[in-house]
């Protein structure tokens, strides 16, 4: 009787209880701002982090509290940015995209010696273990960064990574995705394309091209050019893209480069 009692309380207690806390959940219900959910169902919910918030809700949440933090979304396309600027009742929007990725290997898969069979889990991450290629510092060729990609701006082609520029917003999970750190982030011109080394082995020219037929020998013929942004850090090109102005340079160097692994995109 006790037991049958004590279950009683409880359960009455319970009801009471889940009463209670329906009726506080309505009456203390805090209401969200509809226009949040108006710009978040206009977003394309790729949560590419491009606009530097942690996905696409709370960047509607943030420009709807402040609209001057709006500087558009990359991946949504002109006609959403207007729309999501009308919305928030401005009459521009306020900054544009600057950056993209370029990826550190032109070599395709004919281009790359390979000494052995690999049959290894088909990802980047674990076939860097091993590798596939002689070539200790180049693209492994298996895809980790077009999965990645939110607005599919990868495709691998021939063993070989390609880039649309035109596409990529330069979130960066590309760089994150790929073990062997061949992605970067540089500046983007919408005046000409961006130019790259396409090339990560520091090793000296003679090992370079016993292992790849694209790669950057460290012959410095790029850095000789009048005004010419590109410089030699361990026996490979870089560009310095703060002192490019335009493409004419850039242009002369890709076509008197040796191994032809000075890209542009």
């Amino acid at each position: 009787m006790q037991i049958l009692s004590a279950i009683l309380v409880l359960g009455l207690s319970g009801f009471w209880f889940a009463l209670l806390l329906a009726f506080l959940s309505k009456k203390l219900k805090v209401e969200e701002n509809p226009l949040i959910e108006k710009i978040f169902n206009l977003l394309p919910q790729a949560n590419c982090g491009a606009c530097g918030f942690a996905g696409c809700k709370a960047f509607a949440e943030a420009i709807v509290r402040n609209p001057k933090v709006f500087s558009q979304c990359i991946s949504a396309g002109k006609t959403v940015n207007e729309e999501i600027t009308k919305a928030l009742g401005l009459k521009e929007v306020l900054s544009k995209r600057s950056f993209v990725a370029v990826h550190s290997c032109g070599a395709e898969e004919n281009e790359k010696k390979k000494s052995y069979v690999y049959f290894g889990p088909k990802t980047c991450k674990g076939a860097n273990i091993i590798g596939i290629f002689d070539c200790a510092y180049g693209c492994l060729g298996l895809g980790d960064c077009v999965v990645v990609c939110p607005v599919r701006a990868i495709t691998l082609k021939n063993g070989r990574i390609y880039i649309d520029h035109k596409v990529c917003i330069g979130c960066g999970k590309c760089v994150k995705s790929c073990p062997r750190n061949l992605f970067k982030i540089v500046p983007y011109s919408k005046d000409f394309p961006t130019y790259f080394v396409a090339c990560n082995n520091p090793e000296r020219g003679v090992n370079v091209k016993n292992v790849c037929r694209r790669g950057c020998i460290g012959c410095g013929i790029c850095t000789k050019f009048k005004g010419s942004p590109f410089y030699l850090e361990g026996n490979i090109s870089h560009i310095d893209y703060s002192r490019v102005m335009d493409d004419k340079v850039l242009k002369e160097a890709k076509e008197k480069c040796p191994t032809k692994c000075i890209f542009n995109g």
